[in-house]
C-alpha cells in the first residue's frame, strides 16, 4: 500500500450495494422533480414572477419608506 492513498483505498472497497442505492436514490429524485414541476405549472406558480416585486414597492410606498 501506498502512503497517502487511503482515500482510494477506501473507494474501492466500496459495496455494490450502495452502488444500488445510489441509483434508485437518483431514479427517484428524477421522477420527483418533473412531478413537483408539473405540479407548479399547474397551481400557477409560474404565471406572474414579475407580481411579487412590484407587491413589495406598492407595500414600502404605503408604508412611507
Amino acid at each position: 500500500m501506498i502512503p497517502g492513498n487511503e482515500m482510494i483505498d477506501t473507494m474501492m472497497s466500496i459495496d455494490p450495494a450502495d452502488y444500488i442505492i445510489i441509483l434508485i436514490s437518483s431514479i427517484i429524485i428524477l421522477l420527483i422533480f418533473p412531478i413537483l414541476l408539473y405540479w407548479g405549472w399547474k397551481k400557477g406558480q409560474f404565471k406572474d414572477l414579475e407580481e411579487a416585486k412590484y407587491r413589495m414597492i406598492e407595500m414600502e410606498e404605503e408604508n412611507g419608506h
